[in-house]
């Protein structure tokens, strides 16, 4: 299906050439659009996870709560984590509770409120982390060895822009 994106048996180059061929309607460059960023994601996403978990021992999901938990070194609330990661508060506690079986991340109940909790990263989580990035880095660096400073300057300022956009009118709608 087509807004199933990567989880969809169809890839997005097969779902694109079942798309219309006109290049002048709205619609279609839409969905041509929608599909060549799926197309760029089931690139980098595999090969950057998979870096990642020979490199380091994790994957982008944990290195992501690691990044916040890096931002904040006293430590920050679940929900504060949750909406930090766009995630619901089910998966947060999920990661963070396999990152502190792992040593990465310490969890504490608030001394103020005995119903919240405070992740806060390890000693070893922050070395994990570092490790994490510099991997991250390097493959990402390796990826794009053929892409220009420019074509990715480009494609960030377009993709900011229209991220913009569509931030303002989902405000505007609800």
């Amino acid at each position: 299906m087509l807004i199933q994106g990567c989880s969809s048996e169809i890839s997005p180059e097969r779902e694109e050439a079942t798309i219309p061929v006109s290049r002048n309607d709205q619609r279609t460059q839409e969905t041509r659009f929608w599909l060549a960023i799926l197309r760029v994601h089931s690139t980098i996403f595999p090969v950057l996870n998979r870096s990642l978990r020979d490199d380091a021992g994790i994957g982008l999901a944990k290195l992501d709560v690691l990044a916040q938990l890096a931002r904040h070194p006293d430590g920050l609330s679940m929900g504060d984590l949750s909406t930090a990661l766009k995630v619901t508060n089910g998966n947060t506690s999920g990661l963070v509770n396999r990152l502190v079986k792992d040593g990465l991340v310490d969890k504490q109940m608030s001394p103020t409120d005995r119903r919240c909790f405070t992740a806060k990263l390890t000693e070893k989580g922050a070395d994990t982390f570092r490790a994490a990035m510099d991997s991250h880095a390097a493959t990402l660096a390796d990826l794009m060895q053929d892409v220009s400073r420019d074509e990715l300057i480009g494609v960030t300022d377009a993709l900011r822009q229209m991220s913009e956009k569509l931030r303002m009118q989902a405000r505007s709608d609800g």
